[in-house]
């Protein structure tokens, strides 16, 4: 890594990437948001924006509904790609990795971590299904609201976190006039190996 000392500190890339994370959090309104793409069915891409909740061992943590439109996607094909862009730090990231779902006790525990209405929210939705009106939305809501003030909401099952184990990981330092710095790395047979790029 010696062309690369005066911008990558970290040998292991996941770790580079942990302390912009670490970094983007500290400095960036919206730190932990990201664009999540996935194949379609249909053999295009959809993209979405999601929050990363920490990297754990090596790999990236995030939750959603597992029988949304993004769950179904990686069910069928595990490839997934995340791009991160933090523009007061002028850094961007772009990840290639395989998901799979985290434990159902990590997922149990950090729904438990959240507010009460998100959970609600969480529990009631039927994420990427039609809905008549905002109306039906709102009145499911209250009465699952009103039903679980007292007792807690339940764990819903549909609901829970995604790993996702990186193979490819490039990061892009913004210059002046566009020359900018981009660095790539791939793993193959578990080791990385790193090159610059032009910009």
């Amino acid at each position: 890594m010696t062309d690369y000392n005066n911008y990558l500190k970290n040998d292991n890339p996941v770790d580079e990437f942990a302390s912009w994370f670490k970094e983007a959090l500290e400095v960036e309104d919206n730190g932990s948001y990201f664009t999540l793409s996935t194949l379609a069915a249909d053999g295009g891409v959809n993209a979405r924006t999601l929050l990363l909740k920490s990297v754990v061992d090596k790999k990236l943590l995030f939750f959603t509904n597992y029988d949304s439109v993004k769950g179904s996607e990686i069910e069928a094909n595990d490839k997934v790609s995340m791009t991160f862009f933090w523009n007061k730090l002028g850094k961007q990231v772009r990840i290639r990795g395989a998901a799979t779902k985290a434990s159902k006790q990590t997922s149990m525990d950090y729904f438990k971590s959240r507010g009460f209405e998100s959970q609600v929210a969480s529990y009631i939705s039927d994420q990427s299904s039609p809905v008549d009106s905002r109306e039906i939305l709102e009145n499911e809501f209250a009465i699952a609201r009103d039903k679980f003030k007292e007792e807690g909401v339940p764990y819903p099952e549909k609901w829970g976190g995604y790993l996702v184990d990186p193979y490819e990981i490039t990061f892009f330092l913004y210059g002046d006039h566009r020359l900018n710095d981009r660095f790539q790395f791939i793993k193959d047979n578990g080791k990385w190996h790193s090159k610059r790029l032009y910009p």
